[in-house]
């Protein structure tokens, strides 16, 4: 062979190496873009299906089962080290479209279970036991949270093979005939395998818990992995209450009997636990620190109401809004019927007040009310003002002496003025519509439809820009209806919907997204659905209900 020609060869093989040499790198790097910066658990997209059930019995801030769902989906879709995962919540047990299942990751159950009736456990209506086998065997999580891991004895197997153990309600010898146990006390936690990846950068903590133990297992099931364990009072060994499964179908589960009590989220290392085993069991790759998360502490907000025009139930509208904001689960709510609260030490605690009142033929706030509600204001503080409180504490209503000027020219952005042409279309249907994206209130925001009173022509000389307009069928123009503007250090956001309990679940993203801005909270990031969650989220037990208020006003007893 010629010199030129061995040149020539060894070219081309250097070439050739060179270029498999690119090709590899190129593989590299796309495999790093797609894992991301190091420490996160980046793969493929993820899908993670929470089904909350709905809640029978329990009073506010226990059981929360939509509420905890919706936390679970913005702390996860929010979290740096899941990126990629999409979290669907469903509500009523089961999801409307159950083929939603069939590209799920892990299906996480937060629900009643069926110690009384076998029923109450979503999972045991229809066929819906044998869908979830079904995704089981394809390899998909499954999570079992809080009385979700109540199951009969009579499905020992079943569940046992893709949920590892279970509440056993049936074959004890007690009364009550239960093999399983119950308990509510506050005291430590262990680890029972630090190592499992589901336990990265958790720490034992100590927790007001009702914690079920004595959980059914199979008898030394070598799938089973205690990941957290604790000993209740009287008892003289610990009991796992959070254990992963290892399944043969290669998917992995997590139970947790813990969950009682909504405030435990708050509890850094216990949202760690039950984040990092969700994810595990969709097949994240846990970070060796554990999943991030962000949770400020609750946005605290008051809502003051007790009177208002006569063609306003105050407690129906009120009822709603406690509905429409704790739709945010980072959201507390609490209620006071008088206004003389405006000025009162108690509202330092709150992030924001929602004015849902007008004094129309009753006295307005006194002088030292007034002072200290503005400088509560100019601090800082949050303010939202719905529908017919624009119209509170001015000379135009038939208690004239309430006239407050500073609160009608400057807190108001637009007031409702009787000797002027203010006006409002008849109650109805209509479309509200963004004016703009730019604004963190609307971001995101589309057209609605709600069923409302539509004011016009309503007073005020801010330069403030209106967020959203409809189209009054009385005036011919679209009309302002939303606000946000400052007063001092303070935030305020006025809307002039909010008529009816219809009117206020009509424009409730618009209602939330409004109170979270004053309040000086991070956005939400998405909108929960309103109509399935109004009869569960705020229930028996809550601190202000519409029946508590008017068995008050009957007995002659002060509001709260």
């Amino acid at each position: 062979m010629s010199a030129a020609r061995t040149s020539l060869v060894l070219l081309r093989f250097f070439a050739g190496l060179f270029g498999l040499f690119t090709l590899m790198l190129a593989g590299r790097v796309a495999e790093a873009t797609r894992a991301g910066a190091p420490g996160r658990a980046a793969m493929k997209d993820k899908k993670i299906v929470v089904i909350a059930g709905p809640i029978t019995g329990h009073p506010k801030n226990t059981h929360e089962y939509e509420r905890s769902a919706l936390l679970l989906k913005s702390v996860m879709e929010r979290s740096p080290d899941l990126a990629g995962v999409r979290v669907e919540t469903h509500y009523s047990g089961w999801p409307a479209d159950e083929r939603t299942l069939d590209d799920a990751d892990s299906i996480v159950m937060i629900a009643d279970g069926g110690d009384r009736n076998l029923t109450d456990h979503p999972l045991y209506v229809g066929d819906r036991m044998a869908v979830l086998e079904r995704q089981a065997r394809r390899g998909c999580g499954v999570v079992f949270f809080h009385w979700s891991t109540f199951h009969p004895a009579k499905h020992h197997d079943r569940v046992t093979e893709w949920a590892g153990g279970y509440f056993d309600y049936e074959t004890g010898p007690g009364a009550n005939h239960w093999y399983s146990a119950i308990k509510t006390w506050e005291g430590p936690t262990t680890l029972g395998e630090p190592a499992h990846p589901a336990l990265r950068g958790v720490k034992p903590f100590t927790v007001q818990e009702e914690f079920y133990y004595n959980i059914r297992f199979r008898a030394n099931d070598p799938r089973i992995h205690p990941l957290l364990l604790t000993r209740p009072p009287g008892e003289t060994r610990d009991y796992p209450v959070g254990w992963a499964v290892h399944r043969g179908d290669g998917g992995r589960s997590f139970g947790f009997t813990g969950g009682h009590f909504y405030k435990n989220w708050w509890l850094p290392d216990f949202r760690r636990l039950v984040v990092n085993a969700i994810a595990w069991t969709a097949g994240f790759e846990i970070p060796a620190g554990g999943v991030r998360t962000e949770l400020n502490p609750p946005t605290r907000i008051m809502v003051v109401t007790g009177h208002n025009h006569p063609a306003h139930d105050w407690r129906k509208t009120t009822w709603a809004l406690l509905n429409v904001l704790e739709q945010d689960p980072r959201v507390q709510v609490d209620v006071t019927e008088s206004p003389e609260d405006l000025g009162a030490d108690k509202l330092s605690e709150y992030d924001t007040v929602v004015l849902n009142y007008c004094n129309w033929d009753r006295t307005g706030l006194s002088e030292a009310a007034r002072a200290r509600f503005l400088e509560r204001l100019r601090s800082g503080k949050g303010l939202v003002l719905v529908h017919f409180a624009n119209g509170a504490f001015n000379y135009t209503l038939p208690q004239k002496d309430s006239e407050w000027k500073e609160f009608r020219t400057r807190v108001v952005a637009r007031a409702w003025m009787h000797d002027s042409d203010s006006g409002h279309d008849p109650y109805g249907k209509f479309t509200v519509q963004p004016t703009s994206t730019q604004h963190e209130i609307t971001s995101g925001l589309g057209a609605f439809e709600t069923e409302d009173e539509l004011y016009f022509r309503q007073k005020g000389d801010l330069d403030v820009t209106p967020l959203v307009t409809a189209r009054s069928r009385v005036t011919g123009a679209d009309e302002p209806l939303a606000w946000a503007y400052g007063y001092g250090g303070g935030r305020i956001f006025q809307t002039l919907l909010g008529h009816g309990e219809a009117s206020v679940r009509g424009a409730a993203a618009l209602i939330r997204r409004g109170a979270i801005w004053s309040a000086r909270a991070r956005p939400l990031g998405f909108d929960p659905p309103t109509g399935g969650l109004a009869a569960t989220i705020v229930r028996a037990g809550a601190g202000w209900t519409p029946e508590q208020s008017a068995a008050r006003a009957a007995a002659g007893r002060p509001a709260n």
